[in-house]
């Protein structure tokens, strides 16, 4: 009876520590953070044809990795 009652307890107390470890939050790694000194950029009046060009500045502030997925058009 006391070995049912120990396996009892140990099963409980292993169930808590699971639902325990699942309700704590994941540590997310550090982020980078963008900063863009010229978010907008007016080409004005274009004319049908004309190709225009432009370069943003961006610079990775944060203390991670910065990733960006940009699609032209």
């Amino acid at each position: 009876m006391a070995m049912r009652t120990a396996l009892a307890a140990l099963l409980l107390f292993s169930l808590a520590s699971v639902a325990r470890a699942a309700d704590a939050p994941a540590t997310a790694p550090a982020a980078g953070g963008l900063e863009v000194p010229e978010a907008v950029y007016d080409a004005g009046k274009v004319d049908r044809g004309v190709t225009v060009r432009h370069e943003f500045v961006l610079k990775n502030v944060g203390p991670g990795e910065l990733s960006i997925n940009a699609k032209p058009g």
